[in-house]
């Protein structure tokens, strides 16, 4: 079994982006190592397999549902898949709940690098969370947005600039290209 690729399945049914943009963040294998420091093997073992078993069963909105009901409505596994979801868009690991640690939290011996108490996961981490292309913004002052956007409406699509209706893209011209 691959955890790593587990936990990016997991956080594609959590976040609704899919692998390949979650990958693209370059901090997966970052809040990978948070969540398995912080949360004991057997928990996130559980949450993968069962998530895994879903996931080969429903596809869709069904799937959803069905994780809703078996993983975020559980006592054990529910607050872990929250806690993926926060740190995919916020960039932020929020201490687990006190019920959760007195229930289910092996203390370790020797403190670590990360402690289940509230955190920023890290400067990059920030820079790439989810909740700036939900809400077709950009991390102020980290990531800006473009050359040119300023002279976009908010809220315009920005994909495409519109050069004008005389302009001609290289090679469009019948004679050759005009550029």
């Amino acid at each position: 079994m691959d955890k790593l690729a587990d936990f990016y399945q997991v956080s594609v049914i959590l976040t609704g982006f899919d692998r390949s943009r979650l990958m693209g963040t370059g901090v997966g294998e970052e809040y990978f190592e948070v969540l398995t420091s912080l949360v004991p093997a057997k928990i996130t073992d559980e949450l993968f397999i069962c998530s895994r078993a879903l996931a080969h069963e429903y596809k869709g909105e069904a799937l959803n549902e069905k994780f809703r009901e078996q993983i975020l409505s559980n006592n054990r596994l529910g607050p872990v898949a929250r806690n993926i979801l926060k740190m995919w868009y916020l960039s932020l690991w929020y201490q687990l709940p006190q019920s959760w640690r007195e229930q289910y939290a092996e203390p370790t011996q020797t403190p670590g690098k990360y402690q289940d108490i509230d955190f920023v996961i890290s400067e990059n981490a920030y820079i790439q969370g989810l909740v700036w292309p939900a809400l077709g913004s950009h991390p102020m002052g980290a990531k800006q947005p473009g050359y040119g956007t300023w002279a976009f409406a908010p809220g315009e699509d920005i994909t495409r600039l519109n050069l004008g209706s005389n302009y001609q893209t290289p090679g469009s011209a019948e004679e050759g290209n005009i550029l």
